[in-house]
């Protein structure tokens, strides 16, 4: 009971720290706010284009719509929130928080279940909201974006770890976030124009499991099998990131 009561202490002082962290930190504060302004900007946007496009070249833009949504959405959110996160992290490291843990009744595991909670529970509202007030996002998909959020919440995780995996400070994690960005949200989305199985082949990003379930859904597929082979996949990523996150953290010590 001691126990537990530490935890949920300790769980309550790390959310109001991330609070506190994000609000004071400008970078973080444009971090947070970047998936509303990428949401106006593809509101007012892509009408816009789609309109040129059909005068000028006679281009239908509309079936591109799902690659749209993904591109400047789905996987932002993504790198957005895994970023986030890890910069939040990186902060912890150079305040001593993960040492001073060793100390308390509170494990590192727990620590991280709990940063993994919020990197998961914050990209998922971020793609239900973002893409469900888009404007172009096809009625009836709101409900499949609940699943498909969260399996892009765990490449949020991923991200995270890749990045305090590699990162010694908040200045090596920017780099990390900008050389990760085309990775997590342009690659993937080179699969859209392979029309085979061949587009599997990207399934070694872990975001591209998010993407695909999307379009899938977004044609009236059968978008499930590709969003568990996600979830295997993620969590078999995200448990040997960590693995690698707690050697680094026990030979720092």
């Amino acid at each position: 009971m001691i126990a537990l009561s530490a935890t949920s202490k300790a769980l309550t002082a790390f959310g109001r720290n991330d609070i506190r962290g994000t609000y004071r930190d400008p970078l973080l504060v444009m971090i947070v706010l970047a998936p509303v302004i990428w949401t106006v900007g593809v509101i007012v946007l892509t009408p816009l284009f789609t309109e040129m496009l059909a005068t000028r070249h006679d281009f239908d833009l509309v079936p591109y719509y799902p690659l749209v949504l993904t591109a400047f959405l789905l996987l932002t959110s993504i790198i957005i929130a895994g970023g986030l996160a890890a910069f939040l992290v990186l902060d912890e490291v150079d305040a001593g928080t993960l040492t001073v843990l060793r100390v308390t009744p509170v494990s590192l595991s727990t620590y991280f279940a709990y940063r993994a909670g919020t990197v998961i529970g914050v990209t998922t509202t971020y793609v239900v909201a973002t893409l469900s007030f888009s404007g172009i996002l096809e009625s009836g998909l709101v409900i499949a974006l609940v699943p498909i959020g969260l399996l892009a919440g765990l490449s949020a995780v991923a991200t995270m770890l890749m990045i305090v995996a590699v990162a010694g400070n908040k200045i090596q994690g920017i780099a990390m976030v900008r050389a990760l960005g085309m990775l997590i949200a342009g690659l993937p989305c080179l699969a859209w124009f392979i029309d085979s199985a061949w587009n599997l082949a990207f399934g070694v990003l872990p975001p591209y499991w998010a993407a695909k379930s999307f379009w899938v859904a977004s044609d009236h597929g059968t978008w499930w099998p590709y969003l568990v082979a996600g979830v295997v996949y993620n969590l078999l990523i995200v448990w040997l990131l960590f693995r690698r996150f707690l050697t680094k953290t026990q030979g720092t010590q």
